[in-house]
């Protein structure tokens, strides 16, 4: 089986890349041959299979990614000497357009996942009125889909809820072998920390303000009044950092990280704070509690699949900062309770694979196949 994997921008950090890799590195140990054809790559060597780059130009609502141009021309020639069985969308952009272009021109089966609450992203944009017409667009493209998967039930009730037929939930996984409690590093803990007994509160994540930094920012700077027994990191890179930076004064902000550094980062801290309320999964969530982390996440979207609140860590309310404070706070201060929502979270996410995951797509591939 061939399988053409479309996605706007290919970048590192990025949330929709690392789930198309992971899928990708499943696709293959089931003998799955798969192309991703993007707008722009960051780097192409975090892939391990051919990344073929169409002419796009740079979003203007947000510079760190680009749109790929309209039409089947970048990639038609590849794609003809690849022959995909499936074709399948990440990103409901220009790419997505052409895909389908192409899908219909060659009679071939094409599919999508639906990673990203654009819907709510508009908000932080000032653009919410805009969403009419943006449901409009997606209601348009995922209709022409033979099957549309979601990572959690609410985001697939959403779509279901704007008549968008043939919606499937498999949630995502979690890449042990990066993130486990192996990897806690007391030395790492001592070089930041500096001998204190304090905890290391952590948030990961792209820093752009749909992330609900400032919250973040007010919950943190909360903590920091009435709380003296914590260290703060942020893990990420975005265009927000500066603005955050001089938000979260004594903060320790890392940057970008990856392989063996970042799974030092998550499984030397305690607990893990993340109020975005757009995500429709929450990889760093789950990366975090395979890591033996606590978290306190905003108890909106996919979060909430996650997340058992008051067992293996706390949803708060959205965008309510005393809320992520007393949460927060409880776990500073009962040593106990935290140990027992690490151990319990650490158990919720054995069921997690991204074997399982891809397991389910092939069998939904298959299924279109033998229509």
């Amino acid at each position: 089986m061939k399988i053409a994997y479309f996605i706007g921008t290919l970048k590192k950090e990025d949330g929709v890349t690392r789930v198309l890799l992971a899928l990708i590195r499943e696709a293959q140990k089931k003998r799955v041959e798969p192309i991703i054809i993007t707008g722009w790559a960051e780097d192409s060597s975090i892939s391990s299979v051919l990344v073929v780059q169409v002419p796009s130009i740079v979003f203007p609502l947000y510079k760190e990614y680009k749109l790929p141009l309209p039409g089947i021309r970048g990639f038609e020639k590849v794609l003809n000497e690849f022959k995909p069985d499936i074709i399948h969308i990440h990103s409901p952009d220009t790419i997505a357009w052409a895909a389908l272009k192409y899908a219909k021109k060659y009679k071939i089966p094409i599919v999508a996942t639906f990673h990203t609450d654009f819907d709510k992203y508009l908000i932080f944009y000032h653009l919410s009125f805009l969403r009419p017409l943006l449901w409009f667009i997606f209601k348009r493209l995922y209709r022409q889909m033979n099957f549309v998967t979601t990572p959690s039930q609410i985001v697939s009730q959403e779509l279901i809820d704007h008549n968008i037929p043939n919606v499937y939930t498999i949630p995502w996984g979690v890449e042990y072998e990066w993130f486990n409690i192996s990897f806690r590093s007391l030395d790492w803990r001592y070089k930041i920390l500096n001998d204190k007994k304090e905890n290391i509160i952590l948030c990961v994540c792209r820093l752009a303000w749909e992330k609900d930094l400032r919250t973040l920012a007010q919950i943190y700077n909360l903590l920091r009044k009435y709380q003296n027994n914590f260290s703060m990191i942020v893990v990420g890179d975005g265009p927000a950092r500066q603005k955050l930076e001089s938000l979260m004064p004594d903060t320790i902000f890392m940057g970008h990280l990856e392989g063996l550094e970042l799974s030092k980062v998550y499984a030397s801290c305690d607990i893990f704070l993340f109020p975005s309320s757009t995500e429709t999964f929450g990889n760093v969530t789950i990366e975090a509690m395979a890591s033996g982390l606590v978290s306190v996440v905003a108890e909106a979207g996919g979060s909430m699949m996650l997340i058992k609140n008051g067992e293996n860590g706390f949803l708060a309310k959205p965008n309510n900062v005393r809320d992520f404070y007393d949460k927060v706070s409880l776990l500073l201060n009962n040593e106990e309770l935290k140990k027992r929502m690490q151990n319990n979270g650490l158990n919720r996410v054995k069921n997690f694979t991204w074997q399982k995951v891809f397991d389910d797509l092939l069998q939904k591939y298959l299924e279109l196949l033998t229509i």
